[in-house]
């Protein structure tokens, strides 16, 4: 009532009051029929005869007798329940105030009215329970639309939310986001446990994060695992408080769990990046002054000792070790040359190779073939690593490298190193270790450079040959000591002078321009030179001179070498003269004795075979004149030298040349069926052989016996021949002679035979080896190599 009116709002209002219904449900029949009269006559409330309790009735409050009551209690719990959770009135009108009810039947009641009923206590009664209901309404509803509210933002939430019974280990709610982000179906979380499912690998953690929170009302950690339904781990956030409403013996918490996994991970990278940052400012400063101290060694040794020494020294390497390739021991081993740190305990446990065999497969192998940097980044783990995971365990090595030692195209090595850094050898660090493997290169080329410079100079210091070096204008800038002792000009005396100094004047201006025009090409020159000494004697030169190129291709010096051949021409000039009186005058006046011989034969004349001794030995000049002939053609004729034949033809016409002209002779000559092939100067040799058999062999029945043994090795291929006979042998002066290689007053042989034979099998490569047949005769055999 406001103002004297009626308010509509007001719950005494007789609008809202004639809104509530009252349920009648009484056996007695008068008491109905007086109630339901007085209800709608003298009271607010629409009375409601419940008739049949099967049916559906709605109402606000109802009104039973006993007898009702004990029929249809069930109709009663039922509207109870249906109406949960507002309240539904139960008012129960007895006699005795209800001390007769059994429990199931007092327990549906809500307040008891003696009857006969007074109609002031009746009214109050049924006031206050019809308040009670409506403020049970209110806060329904207003629940409800919290409950809506916490719905919305449990659902939209971006956090995954959990509400779990920590008493029971289960998971009571969960929002759609937590069903998204740990992959299973809300059927199936909440039928989890969160310590034994989800946090299964930090349980301990979890558990005492639950505790806190139930010990202080909330509680946050930054750290716990979580376990998706995929088996993936993933950390995450969490935040939790005791959810109001069940602060019991029992509560239950909410947790908000955040996924971290993604921003964990990029911090770690930052961290990483920023430790390998400082790891590689370390790895650089390292090999940095490793390549300042490579520049200042003095020789290889020291260098390679300084680099291993001051990487195994460095906090980012264990040890290291510089090895290099030996093909010529067997087995393709890589050998140390230098060690640091803890590698020669290392390798004396190893076996390192470049080959293809699993000794092979590790990063120095590899780098050794593929002259790039090689790395094993998880060297225990790696299966190529295996011939050395015991090694590398015991030393804590857990990654390696091998940088290849080079310049240009010239391989030397490799620096082996050697951390306990996993995942070492990066990008940048690989891009370093090659640039220093190729400064190690470079020094290492340059101090070959400087050692074969000074050997070299030492070499034409001491050397037997004349040599000076000029510049492009042809100023001598530098001349050894042979050049001074055979010009007889002193080393300051012909610096800064050019070899005009040296013209005999016996060569004119067109020689000396073609001199000039050849080396200024870029060619070499090659001739015999006239010059004259200091001291105005003539020297015969064989003389070489060679232009001198700088990196850009372009001449810069030019160098000559002087052999002086005054002495050797001279011989050569003596022996051009004796040999054309052998060949000519001697030959000449030798036919003529055999001829004048041959005519007193021819007469009878023989003077007790003095004519006969005149005849023989008049032959055996001849054909000693011939052989110095064929000599004289073989070391002559280039052309000749340079032909090649097959072994069978070469075998073949030797055998035509002596053994099938000469009667009386058992031969046995084996012709082998090779593509072998030979120099045809050969057959010279195997003419003289045969001939020398067959002519000297004083047996009954000469015996030659020609054998062939080729070799099929394909890295040295050759043929041994031999000739067997049973002549009288050859002198033991014979052979010394041409095992000595020369012949003295003292030491000396019968004819050129031998040594025909011997000089055109050392000409092609060869060796000659004679031994005594068994029981009479010799056995000379010839190994020289072939050809496919």
């Amino acid at each position: 009532m406001t103002d004297g009116r009626l308010d509509p709002r007001d719950p005494q209002s007789p609008t809202v009051q004639r809104d509530r219904r009252i349920l009648l449900l009484l056996e007695h029949e008068e008491n109905r029929r007086h109630l339901k009269r007085w209800l709608r006559d003298d009271s607010p409330y629409t009375p409601v005869v419940v008739s049949d309790p099967e049916d559906a009735v709605d109402g606000d409050l109802c009104l039973v007798d006993p007898a009702a009551l004990a029929r249809h209690h069930e109709w009663v719990e039922a509207c109870k329940e249906r109406e949960r959770p507002r309240f539904f009135p139960v008012l129960l009108a007895t006699a005795d105030g209800g001390e007769t009810l059994t429990d199931a039947l007092r327990s549906v009641v809500d307040e008891t009215i003696t009857t006969p009923l007074e109609v002031s206590e009746f009214r109050r009664r049924l006031e206050n329970l019809l308040e009670r209901r409506r403020l049970s309404a209110d806060l329904t509803t207003r629940l409800e639309r919290s409950k809506e509210r916490y719905e919305t933002i449990f659902a939209a939430v971006d956090d995954a939310l959990l509400i779990i019974d920590p008493a029971a280990d289960r998971i009571a709610e969960c929002n759609p986001r937590a069903t998204e982000l740990l992959g299973y179906a809300e059927s199936e979380l909440v039928s989890l446990s969160p310590s034994a499912d989800l946090h299964r690998e930090d349980q301990d953690a979890y558990e005492t994060f639950v505790q806190r929170v139930l010990e202080e009302g909330r509680a946050r950690t930054e750290s716990l695992s979580c376990i998706r339904k995929d088996g993936t781990v993933i950390e995450t956030e969490v935040s939790a408080s005791v959810l109001e409403g069940h602060a019991d013996a029992h509560p239950n918490i909410v947790l908000s769990i955040r996924d971290v996994t993604a921003r964990r991970e990029r911090e770690r990278t930052v961290e990483r990046q920023r430790d390998r940052l400082e790891e590689l400012t370390r790895i650089t400063q390292t090999l940095q002054e490793t390549t300042e101290a490579v520049v200042q060694a003095t020789d290889r040794d020291e260098l390679e000792a300084t680099v291993c020494r001051r990487l195994a020294e460095s906090e980012s390497y264990q040890f290291a070790w510089i090895g290099e390739r030996q093909f010529e021991t067997g087995g393709d081993p890589v050998v140390p040359r230098a060690t640091g740190g803890g590698a020669a305990a290392y390798l004396d446990q190893v076996e390192i190779t470049a080959g293809e065999a699993p000794t092979g497969q590790g990063p120095t192998g590899r780098a050794l073939r593929s002259r790039e940097v090689e790395t094993a980044q998880r060297a225990t783990a790696d299966p190529e690593m295996t011939p050395w995971h015991d090694a590398l365990s015991e030393f804590d090595v857990r990654a390696t490298a091998a940088v290849p030692i080079q310049h240009d195209d010239k391989l030397f090595g490799a620096l082996n190193l050697y951390t306990s850094r996993e995942d070492a050898f990066g990008g940048e660090e690989r891009e370093t270790l090659a640039n220093l493997g190729r400064a190690i290169g470079r020094e290492i080329t340059g101090i070959r450079a400087r050692e074969e410079a000074e050997l070299f100079e030492k070499a034409i210091e001491h050397t037997g040959h004349a040599i000076y070096i000029t510049d492009v204008e042809g100023t001598i800038q530098y001349v050894n000591r042979a050049f001074e002792k055979a010009t007889g000009y002193g080393r300051e005396e012909a610096l800064g002078r050019t070899p005009r100094i040296l013209r005999s004047g016996e060569h004119d201006r067109r020689f000396y321009r073609d001199l000039w025009e050849t080396i200024t090409s870029g060619e070499i020159w090659e001739s015999e030179v006239i010059n004259r000494r200091k001291d105005g004697r003539r020297q015969y030169i064989d003389q070489t001179i060679a232009p001198l190129f700088g990196d850009d291709g372009a001449v810069e010096r030019f160098v000559a070498v002087n052999t002086e051949i005054t002495e050797r021409r001279r011989r050569r000039q003596q022996l051009q003269v004796l040999y054309r009186v052998l060949r000519h005058n001697l030959r000449n006046e030798l036919n003529i004795i055999s001829g004048y011989a041959d005519l007193l034969s021819d007469h009878g004349t023989d003077a007790g075979g003095a004519v006969s001794r005149i005849i023989d030995s008049a032959d055996e000049l001849l054909r000693i004149s011939d052989q110095v002939q064929q000599i004289e053609r073989t070391f002559s004729d280039d052309n000749e030298r340079n032909v090649v034949r097959s072994l069978e033809t070469v075998i073949r016409r030797a055998k035509q040349d002596v053994l099938d002209t000469t009667a009386g002779v058992d031969e046995s000559v084996e012709i082998p069926q090779t593509q072998h092939r030979v120099n045809a100067e050969l057959e010279t040799a195997l003419t003289e052989l045969l001939r020398n058999a067959v002519q000297h062999n004083d047996a009954d029945t000469p015996k030659v016996r020609l054998t062939v043994d080729v070799s099929e090795s394909a890295a040295h291929p050759h043929a041994t021949i031999t000739v067997t006979d049973n002549g009288p042998g050859i002198p033991e002066n014979e052979r010394l002679v041409l095992e000595e290689g020369e012949e003295t007053p003292l030491l000396h042989g019968s004819g050129l035979g031998l040594w025909l034979v011997n000089w055109v099998v050392t000409e092609l490569g060869g060796r000659i080896r004679i031994t005594d047949n068994d029981p009479r005769g010799t056995v000379v055999s010839i190994t020289l190599p072939v050809t496919s």
